[in-house]
């Protein structure tokens, strides 16, 4: 079996598909490993950071409904993103806040910075999970978004909200130690949990 994508294949006149190349199915391994490993407990460590100094929030992901823990475990992503940035090429000459970008130019989208673009959050620190889910970055957007994001959400849901189930979740008294670019987040988090 090959996998083929919905991409035109040039050398087949009026074709609508074709099979993937090799460094191709490469990079999507390397995505899907990565993301599975790395990127959750990047993830985890930001999600349970957040909630550890802030028992209100706590408290709405311990008895809220799924769909609004998503949206603030969402939230909680787009303020600490562990996702600092990603690569693009681009299809087509563009103009962008001043600077020329010619078709096939490699180009750096930063995630966090965005994510933190005052013309589309006000405050980019208040944590508005609803109101800011349309903008939010954190998982891509269009067709470069993130295939893995509702099985990551899901996940993360899962973990905080059994966490919040078995123990109170506290901010430790020593500092935790942050991740180095080009990731976000942290790379050490310490929590306490009290048994309930």
């Amino acid at each position: 079996m090959r996998l083929r994508v919905p991409l035109p294949d040039p050398t087949v006149p009026g074709s609508t598909e074709r099979p993937l190349q090799e460094a191709e199915l490469v990079s999507i391994l390397r995505n899907v490993t990565g993301g599975d490993l790395g990127s959750l407990a990047l993830c985890a460590g930001v999600v349970l950071s957040a909630v550890a100094g802030a028992p209100a929030l706590a408290e709405r992901l311990r008895t809220g409904s799924d769909r609004e823990a998503a949206a603030i475990v969402d939230e909680l992503l787009r303020i600490d993103s562990p996702f600092v940035s990603n690569r693009r090429v681009a299809t087509c000459p563009v103009t962008l806040a001043g600077q020329e970008i010619g078709a096939g130019e490699r180009v750096v989208l930063h995630w966090t910075s965005a994510n933190r673009d005052e013309r589309c959050f006000g405050d980019p620190e208040r944590r508005d999970p609803e109101g800011h889910a349309a903008a939010n970055l954190v998982y891509g957007i269009g067709r470069h978004v993130c295939p893995g994001r509702p099985l990551a959400t899901l996940e993360l849901v899962v973990m905080v909200q059994e966490v919040l189930r078995a123990a109170d979740l506290h901010a430790a008294p020593t500092r935790g130690e942050r991740e180095v670019d080009p990731v976000g987040g942290w790379a050490q988090a310490p929590v306490v949990l009290t048994p309930r």
